[in-house]
Formats: C-alpha cells, structure tokens, sequence
C-alpha cells in the first residue's frame, strides 16, 4: 500500500488527480478506510505540486471535493446500513453501550464531531457512518463536511508542499 501514493509522481497531472480523489472517496468506504493511506497521498501531491508537477488549488479543491462525496456517501451507508451494522457480526461485538455513546455524540454534537474526526485517521471514516445510523438528515452536516474537507485538504496537501520546499531549501544550502 506504501506505494501507492508514488504512483502520483508516475503518472500525468490529470490521472493523478483522479487518482488522488479515488483513493479519497475508497477511504470513506467502511472498513476500507484504514486501509488507504491517504495522509502519504496528500503529502505527495503537496510535494509535487512545490516541484510544479500539479497545482496546490487543484490538489486541495480535488481532495476536499473527494471528501465530501465520500463523507456523503458514509452517511448514506450508514442511513442504509444502520441496523444491519449494529446487528452484524463486527457490530455485535461493539458493546450497546458503546453504541448508544456514539448515537448520543452525533444527535448533541454531529458537525462538530465530524469535523473534529475529520483530522483522526478511521475516526474520519466512521464519523460519516455513525452520523447516518444515528438518523441525522445529510443536511445538519454537510456544512460542517465542506469546512474540514477544505482545512484537512489545505494542511494535509500543504504540509507536503512545505516538506518539499523545505527539502528543497537544505539542498541548496548543503550544495553551497
């Protein structure tokens, strides 16, 4: 999977940003999501965007795009799936009251959460999921999932832009 995101650099801008957005989107898929290393996926396209080979606003307008089909389409799982998940065989495993806490969270405080857990690897795919079982309309929070998807695009994507540059930086000053 390490590999993965150094494909970005093997393949034109254009497939790179439909790949970049793929890998986004399958993170949000239940149980899928902690198996996509999306943080390795951004930080290369920030550093390939420092070294000109893609576009800083595109990266970040593609992920944070990407997101918000992908927490869309964790909700709608969730609103789908919600009892078959409880009552499945990972989900019976989960302690009632551990479900009810979760249900709690989203009804008090579903936005806030999400984008809080937007920063924090599975949480982030969960958050979405938790929200839908719980019942909230996609409504109460797709405000709160267009402002993390943008803020985790933008340090998530920046964060490689800036290692780049900084690496970048010691290269000259080293061969001085």
């Amino acid at each position: 999977m390490k590999a993965f995101p150094g494909l970005l650099s093997q393949i034109p801008p254009a497939t790179a940003y439909m790949v970049l957005a793929a890998a986004i989107i399958a993170e949000s898929i239940l149980l899928v999501g902690a198996l996509i290393p999306t943080l390795a996926f951004m930080l290369t396209a920030g550093a390939l965007a420092r070294a000109g080979s893609m576009n800083l606003l595109w990266v970040i307008a593609v992920a944070a795009g990407a997101v918000m089909i992908g927490d869309a389409l964790g909700h709608r799982t969730g609103h789908l799936l919600g009892n078959r998940l409880r009552t499945g065989k990972l989900g019976r495993r989960i302690p009632a009251s551990a479900w009810q806490r979760a249900e709690t969270l989203m009804n008090k405080r579903a936005g806030q959460t999400l984008l809080i857990f937007r920063f924090v690897p599975v949480l982030r795919t969960l958050a979405p999921h938790m929200a839908g079982i719980a019942g909230l309309p996609y409504r109460h929070i797709a405000p709160y999932s267009a402002l993390a998807s943008v803020a985790w695009a933008s340090a998530e994507s920046g964060a490689g832009y800036t290692a780049a540059f900084s690496l970048q930086h010691i290269s000259v000053m080293g061969g001085s």
